[in-house]
Formats: C-alpha cells, sequence, structure tokens
C-alpha cells in the first residue's frame, strides 16, 4: 500500500500530462492522507484539515492552484480541477 501511495505522490507532483480525470476521488484522499495522517488531523509540522471550515479548505486549494510559489501543496493541487476540489471537500468535510 505504501508503494501504491508513494507512486500516486510522484505522479500528482510531477510535470506529467496526467490529467484529473484519469484520477479517482478517494484516490487523491489517500494522497492527502499521507501527509495530514489517517483522520486528517495532521501533525507538528503539518495543519490539521478538521480545523478548517469547508468553504475555507476550498478557498485554500483554489489558492494553491492559482500560486506560483513552489511548493508541495502547489504542485499537488496543480494536476487537479476546480472540481476535483470541490469533490475532495465534498469527501472529507461531508
Amino acid at each position: 500500500m505504501k508503494n501504491k501511495i508513494f507512486i500516486l505522490a510522484i505522479l500528482l507532483c510531477s510535470n506529467t500530462t496526467l490529467n484529473s480525470e484519469s484520477i479517482e476521488i478517494p484516490t487523491i484522499i489517500e494522497n492527502c492522507k499521507s501527509c495530514h495522517s489517517e483522520n486528517y488531523e495532521g501533525n507538528k509540522y503539518i495543519k490539521s484539515l478538521k480545523e478548517l471550515k469547508k468553504d475555507q479548505f476550498i478557498t485554500r486549494m483554489y489558492q494553491y492552484k492559482e500560486s506560483d510559489k513552489n511548493s508541495a501543496m502547489v504542485r499537488i493541487v496543480d494536476v487537479l480541477s476546480y472540481e476535483d476540489i470541490l469533490g475532495i471537500a465534498d469527501y472529507i468535510y461531508d
């Protein structure tokens, strides 16, 4: 299982032609859990997703998508569509 998550993280962080239509929301969520923990509680280095409201999460993800900074979250969100972001928010917060 760890190998699958590692491979997914590499694909999501790379500049391949992979598009979000080929990735299912539950698969994307597994990538989120690899850093934010199984219950999205984070740790002392990575913030908890549970501390955000759904609309705050969506806003931050859109900000990452529009950002030109070089960070892990910007690279991960780059391959996601706005619909993917809404799907992720629904999955986590509903």
